[in-house]
């Protein structure tokens, strides 16, 4: 999925209103609209900086659409929760070709009420209707909080070939080589840093590491299997993108909150209220690190504005766009892994990275930070804990 759409211009309101009033095209670079093009005043749109500025999801807001100021991309309320879309048009004329980079992507035509994806290069429906049942592809979008609960484990699990053949909850069956000369991700380490290495004595998994400022980092993402974790809650899970091995070889396995916090009081649903170094699903020794320490982290290599291009690996495997680069000067080697959304299914692989953190926002979302391959920087939210990200471990 696929999720520069994080440093841009605030919202103008009053632009907003008159364009919408008008009919006025807001235009990309290449010619695709970028905003509301029919002049209905009964769209309700928006243009925001990041997700982090989306107002509440209401009922009474159902159907708005809020635009990601400057880019394609935006937001669509539903049922209250903000989908995510790559790009958003009133119809699919007003899309631009699928091909190349887009492979992969998710678009919304909110007059017609239809999601897309792009797929061997033609856009092709999702479903009749968003969300519809009879889905030609997965539902593509991912879900944006606040507050708003996962769908139910059991409705979930028949409506996608993407899930895992067992219970939601369940750990997924899929395992990767515990050898660090195994390991793919190796490959995409910096061969200009002098990098160390720690044993996970659970499992012998031979792990990079490197020391960052006053920090020393796991150089790779933790491919740790913690078993059955059903008893945690009925969202809990961990398992490889996809549910295919090769995918935990390569970037380490995925995650819900309490299966990474190890601490079933932390499911969704309930605060279990963290405090001091959290070991979660880590090594001992080693630890789920907090919003604050990812931070120091960001701080040290010059700041959120600039973290993703310093921390991202140099490979192929992430997205290429125009103005974006990544150099991996500190040896952090950030892979393009994906998630898995709290719907169970998989998205962003190839376009983003998300990380969890120890720290608590409320009963349902705790902290994340994404890395992105449109942006050169990073970004924080609360996400919903069913969730599944990337866990790297810090040493305590």
């Amino acid at each position: 999925m696929n999720i520069n759409f994080f440093e841009m211009v605030a919202v103008k309101a009053g632009f907003v209103a008159f364009a919408l009033a008008m009919g006025l095209v807001a235009c990309g670079d290449d010619g695709s609209t970028n905003g509301p093009s029919n002049g209905h005043n009964d769209l309700s749109a928006s243009f925001v900086e990041s997700e982090g500025d989306l107002p509440n999801c209401t009922e009474s807001g159902d159907g708005s659409v809020s635009f990601v100021d400057g880019t394609k991309e935006g937001f669509v309320c539903k049922d209250r929760k903000w989908l995510h879309y790559d790009m958003l048009a009133d119809i699919e004329e007003n899309l631009p070709g699928c091909a190349g980079s887009r492979e992969g992507l998710t678009a919304y035509l909110y007059e017609e009420n239809r999601e897309l994806k792009c797929v061997e290069g033609a856009w092709g429906a999702v479903g009749e209707e968003a969300g519809s049942s009879s889905s030609v592809f997965p539902s593509s979008s991912s879900s944006v909080i606040p507050g708003t609960a996962p769908e139910s484990g059991s409705s979930v699990a028949s409506s996608s070939s993407a899930k895992s053949s067992s219970s939601v909850a369940s750990s997924s069956s899929a395992k990767s080589s515990s050898s660090v000369a195994d390991k793919a991700n190796c490959a995409y380490l910096n061969p200009n840093i002098d990098y160390g290495t720690m044993t996970d004595t659970r499992d012998g998994q031979v792990y990079k590491t490197v020391t960052i400022g006053t920090q020393t980092w796991m150089a790779e993402n933790l491919n740790y299997d913690p078993g059955d974790v059903s008893s945690m809650g009925s969202y809990a899970w961990s398992g490889c993108y996809d549910n295919k091995s090769v995918n935990c070889t390569k970037y380490g396995r995925l995650y819900t909150w309490e299966v990474a916090m190890s601490d079933a009081s932390c499911a969704y649903g309930n605060s279990c209220n963290p405090s001091g170094i959290v070991q979660g699903v880590c090594p001992s020794g080693w630890h789920l690190p907090s919003y604050d320490e990812w931070n120091t982290l960001f701080t040290y290599v010059g700041g959120t504005g600039i973290a993703g291009q310093k921390l991202k690996a140099n490979t192929s495997l992430w997205t290429t766009y125009s103005g974006v680069t990544n150099d991996d000067s500190f040896g952090f080697a950030v892979l393009p892994a994906g998630y898995r959304g709290d719907n169970g299914y998989f998205y962003d692989e190839g376009y983003g990275a998300r990380f969890w953190s120890s720290t608590e926002d409320d009963s349902d979302d705790a902290s994340r930070w994404s890395f992105r391959y449109n942006y050169d920087g990073v970004n924080s939210y609360w996400s919903n804990k069913g969730s599944a990200f990337s866990v790297r471990c810090l040493r305590d």
